[in-house]
């Protein structure tokens, strides 16, 4: 680098950078170190509520006590049923009036349950994620531009879009419905063995072929959708490209390539949606059969302790409730493992933006402390810097630069590219730190004022 400086006699004084790369007196590992934010952070689950404040809490406590009211009372249908088999034979119609009337209470009770618990976990999540996305935004607008150059700005952008929208959801409906369908799973069997312990233990020979079929049917549905989603983003990319640049592709006679192009991506998203078809039909049929199959041995099984008048089963509707409560259970467990996921989904996405809130900035704007001086004469001077990018940590920019620039001087920086022009003034600006030495200005250290 290169500088000049006009003086009286058009003279001018040159000042350049060693290039040989071998100054004794400058020592510098130049080999890339890892940022000190891609280390290994460890977050616990309760880690997501760290911005609930006394309302949130209260809500949470709130929804998750309907969620767990609305998984207990569902399987009650089944003992509902059952007292409504018995009432009619012999017939009874108070009987049945009595159990119309807590069908109703039942389907009050769940509605306000499901409606209270989805209504409570969707405010609270709401009112976090508005206090985690402008925490992270603040953050990422006053990390120093050395972190930017090491990230992707579409990156930044999706973990706030993105990633909150995880973590919104695992945080709250998906975990109320994980505790809704494990309730409802444990209030279902245990309806089912109290009814009719041995008609419970022949269903549940069979009813694991029915909850596994659907847990597979659900996450399949969910990966290939994801998958033939991202086909299709990217189908829509190149026809955006195509068309935006049509001009230009016109020009160059690119239609057939792009249509190719195009034509190549539709076809496997083609192959995946029909791939998807093929194991829901199958799915979808293997599970119906597995209903049906269920139906046939319980209550098979159970007329047969009827007929044999078995002392566990005495009335058909003890049948039908030990029957319906393992059902109810079962058809739980097969929606438990896709919300769990999704929870673990939302802790692996708040990781991530927990990364970037661990981050301290090293040239911090928000940062009051510094000097403040009460004037500047505007004397700059640089010593000894030595600084190379943080993407580039191999390829030393400033090797032992020294400049001193007086009050009132004009110094232009001449040099080829990559000679530390703009380094130096993007240093001046505090863009970046100096890897070693200083710039002062009226002999303060620039690090040491107040960046506002």
């Amino acid at each position: 680098m290169d500088d000049k400086q006009p003086d009286a006699k058009d003279n001018y004084h040159v000042v350049e950078t060693p290039r040989d790369g071998k100054d004794p007196a400058i020592e510098v590992d130049a080999k890339p170190t890892p940022d000190d934010d891609a280390s290994e952070h460890a977050f616990s689950f309760f880690a997501l509520y760290r911005y609930a404040d006394k309302t949130d809490a209260v809500l949470m406590v709130i929804g998750m006590a309907l969620s767990i009211v609305n998984g207990v009372v569902f399987p009650l249908m089944a003992i509902l049923f059952g007292n409504a088999i018995n009432y009619f034979s012999p017939y009874d119609q108070d009987g049945i009036n009595e159990t119309c009337l807590n069908y109703l209470i039942l389907a009050i009770v769940i509605f306000v349950a499901g409606y209270g618990s989805y209504t409570c976990f969707a405010i609270t999540a709401e009112r976090q994620m508005r206090s985690l996305r402008r925490e992270v935004l603040k953050h990422i607008m006053y990390q120093e531009i050395g972190w930017y150059d090491q990230r992707d700005a579409s990156e930044l952008a999706s973990r706030i879009s993105g990633d909150t929208v995880k973590i919104k959801e695992g945080m709250a409906s998906k975990l109320g419905e994980a505790v809704q369908f494990t309730c409802q799973f444990v209030s279902g069997y245990i309806i089912g063995f109290v009814k009719g312990w041995n008609v419970a233990l022949v269903m549940c020979a069979v009813m694991p072929m029915m909850a596994i079929t659907m847990t597979f049917l659900i996450k399949r549905l969910r990966d290939s959708t994801a998958q033939s989603q991202r086909a299709y983003a990217a189908a829509g990319a190149v026809a955006e490209e195509t068309i935006g640049a049509i001009r230009t592709v016109a020009s160059l006679n690119g239609e057939p390539r792009a249509v190719k192009k195009y034509d190549e991506i539709v076809h496997k998203a083609e192959a995946e949606t029909l791939g998807l078809a093929r194991f829901v039909s199958f799915s979808f049929g293997w599970f119906m059969m597995s209903i049906w199959l269920t139906y046939a041995i319980g209550l098979w099984f159970g007329g047969y302790l009827l007929s044999d008048q078995n002392d566990a089963i005495r009335t058909p509707g003890s049948v039908f409730s030990a029957f319906y409560g393992i059902l109810f259970g079962t058809m739980a467990v097969s929606q438990i493992s896709p919300n769990i996921s999704a929870v673990a989904s939302a802790k692996g996405a708040a990781t991530e933006i927990f990364k970037i809130l661990a981050r301290p900035s090293k040239i911090n704007a928000a940062n009051l402390e510094g000097d403040v001086p009460p004037y500047c004469n505007g004397k700059v001077e640089a010593r000894d810097l030595v600084f190379s990018y943080p993407t580039r940590p191999e390829d030393i920019v400033l090797r032992g630069y020294s400049l001193t620039i007086e009050q009132g001087q004009t110094v232009a920086l001449v040099g080829s590219s990559g000679s530390g022009k703009s380094t130096l003034v993007a240093l001046l600006e505090r863009f970046y730190e100096p890897t070693s030495g200083q710039i002062l200005l009226d002999g303060r250290d620039i690090s040491s004022l107040q960046l506002k």
